[in-house]
């Protein structure tokens, strides 16, 4: 599935609600006890920023230069053909243009603060059938700092839907990151970044039997203390509603599955596999 991209010299995220799962209408969920609501953006105002789409083949990040950080990935995934290993180190972007912005260190997040993950945005091990892919995944501009709780809990659950479900049919996988709050602005000086406040993902496939659209979607804190998968649930038009559509922006899926949302996260196929390298130091 190819989704064209747009030109986003400004962003605006319509944050006006919490989220939550467990309908499957389209209506609005009830925030969790434990789950913030979203506010307007801080300091993220991005108006004034060089935001660019950056093409590094087997995936897209829209970066913003300026405040070093990606905002939103998009990629597809077909069957899963590859075990390569992980590259052993993260390392500085040597494709993004020279005048665009990186963090200040490869270091990790936890020799700053204790508990913080370098968190990847596009999965490495969804690019370990190329090497080259492999290895820009591991770039600098494709972290952003993530609660280790999350980035080993229910965040790598969601990576193992995709990492599932490109075996039983074509996919693409979206996601991105929300700034609303300073409260967690711990690497500034170290790094040169925010951390996010809310981690998001999307998945748009079809049925292998019907080869009707089908798309599920999360929304998620970057907090201690997360409830199942499950609670983070939202639609896609929910996504955009919390997030922004311009940001969002996943197009093409009928309006019946934008409004949509699966009572639960998709079960695993039994006999998925999620060979992959060791895990890298976070």
């Amino acid at each position: 599935m190819n989704i064209p991209w747009i030109a986003l010299g400004l962003i605006t995220i319509g944050l006006t609600a919490g989220c939550g799962g467990g309908s499957q209408t389209a209506s609005s969920p009830a925030p969790a006890a434990s789950t913030p609501t979203l506010s307007r953006p801080w300091p993220m105002d991005t108006r004034a920023d060089r935001v660019i789409t950056q093409d590094y083949g087997a995936f897209r990040l829209l970066y913003d230069c300026t405040e070093r950080t990606a905002l939103r990935y998009e990629y597809p995934l077909g069957f899963d053909t590859g075990l390569l290993a992980r590259p052993p180190n993260f390392t500085a972007d040597d494709v993004l243009p020279a005048d665009c912005a990186q963090q200040f260190s490869t270091g990790t997040y936890a020799s700053v603060v204790a508990g913080w993950d370098r968190g990847h945005m596009v999965s490495s091990n969804h690019m370990d059938n190329d090497a080259t892919a492999l290895h820009r995944a591991n770039f600098m501009t494709n972290v952003v700092p993530q609660l280790a709780s999350l980035n080993r809990g229910i965040w790598l659950e969601a990576e193992n839907v995709a990492e599932c479900y490109r075996d039983v049919a074509p996919l693409t996988v979206y996601g991105g990151v929300v700034y609303d709050d300073p409260a967690n602005d711990f690497f500034l000086i170290s790094h040169g970044i925010h951390s996010p406040d809310w981690f998001w993902k999307a998945i748009v496939t079809t049925d292998p039997i019907t080869a009707a659209p089908k798309a599920i979607a999360w929304l998620i804190p970057n907090q201690e203390g997360l409830g199942p998968l499950d609670s983070y649930l939202v639609s896609l038009d929910e996504l955009d509603a919390h997030v922004g559509a311009a940001l969002v922006n996943i197009s093409g899926v009928p309006a019946d599955v934008r409004a949509g949302k699966p009572a639960t996260t998709w079960p695993l196929p039994t006999n998925c596999s999620f060979a992959s390298a060791a895990p890298l130091p976070f």
